[in-house]
């Protein structure tokens, strides 16, 4: 059995926030804030993930970023908005 998308939902998914990053757009916001930016992109077998950002703020952002795969929030109103 298959479900078509899922990885890609996953993607989405992370973007939405974590236990210690609750606020939705707290990564994409930090990130605009220090010059940079990030996006992902899922195909058949890979999915993948980058950003950009002023050095001084990479252990920052590299702490956000890394919360995505420790401890996503995966809550009930983003599910249903990205399904």
């Amino acid at each position: 059995m298959t479900y078509e998308g899922l990885a890609h939902f996953c993607e989405h998914m992370l973007f939405m926030g974590t236990h210690k990053y609750p606020k939705e757009d707290y990564y994409r916001n930090f990130l605009q804030e220090h010059g940079g930016y990030s996006n992902a992109a899922t195909g058949d077998s890979y999915t993948y993930y980058y950003f950009d950002v002023m050095g001084e703020k990479l252990p920052e952002a590299l702490d956000i970023f890394s919360e995505f795969f420790k401890d996503p929030l995966f809550n009930e109103d983003a599910i249903k908005r990205e399904m």
